[in-house]
């Protein structure tokens, strides 16, 4: 009775040990989407909606993860694992929602009509299904993100399908690579004129809102300029200082969306 006893308790530790190596930490289905489906850092949705069986599996590797299976996760894997939810549950609202049309409201016509704005409610309503919860866009990333890795890379890793935005990778963001990637989105982000320009004839700073509105995550890495000197092009950037003045740039909230 004891061997079998043991025996049993052996074999559920080996299917608990199966499980968790099962999952896939490369994201291998968000990874074949992104490389299907985006170019130069656009989406192309229309396809996409004609193809939203191709999102499902995307959505069932982060919807499959347990909470135990979660608390095994290194700090990497964790992080990863929230900025790829954030992406795919953007890409599945806008998808559920395409074409997107103008709402009827006061709200509405402060932004464009293809906007991610124009959906009713749409940072607040449950987009996936993670950790046995239903979590929304600002749960990802004001309940998750932001205050359990303190990390104030991830800006430059969330898309919020609008051409404000860092521009969304071609690939999905894994552990091994994290670094990297958040370094590279850095460093294009700060390399659009759209979003962050240097005038050293005024010692003016041209800074995208993302800044502004964050500019808390900013401080924890010695404020925005300390970060800025830190990722961007010297020659972009040289002459800039803590008594630079930043000015702030408007934010694009057109839809991120490749046409063809």
């Amino acid at each position: 009775m004891r061997t079998t006893v043991l025996g049993i308790l052996l074999l559920c530790s080996i299917g608990v040990v199966e499980t968790q190596a099962a999952y896939d930490h490369q994201y291998s289905d968000w990874q074949r989407i992104l490389i299907a489906y985006t170019h130069e850092g656009r989406v192309n949705y229309m396809a996409l909606k004609g193809r939203d069986s191709d999102l499902k599996a995307s959505i069932q590797t982060i919807e499959s993860l347990s909470k135990g299976e979660y608390e095994s996760f290194n700090t990497k894997q964790k992080m990863v694992f929230w900025i790829n939810a954030y992406n795919i549950g953007v890409t599945k609202t806008i998808v559920d929602n395409y074409p997107i049309k103008r709402g009827f409201n006061i709200k509405a016509l402060a932004y464009p009509a293809n906007s991610i704005q124009q959906i009713s409610n749409v940072w607040y309503t449950p987009v996936l299904s993670s950790l046995e919860q239903q979590v929304s866009l600002n749960d990802i990333e004001n309940k998750f993100l932001r205050p359990e890795f303190k990390d104030p890379r991830v800006h430059f890793a969330i898309v919020c399908a609008s051409i404000g935005c860092p521009v969304i990778r071609s690939e999905a963001y894994t552990a091994e690579k994290l670094d990297q990637q958040l370094s590279e989105q850095i460093r294009k982000f700060l390399n659009d004129h759209q979003k962050a320009r240097y005038n050293n004839l005024k010692d003016v700073l041209y800074l995208s809102l993302i800044f502004k509105w964050f500019s808390e995550d900013f401080k924890q890495m010695g404020g925005v300029i300390v970060f800025i000197k830190k990722y961007a092009p010297a020659d972009l950037f040289n002459g800039l200082s803590e008594q630079t003045r930043i000015e702030w740039l408007g934010y694009n909230w057109s839809l991120n969306e490749k046409q063809k």
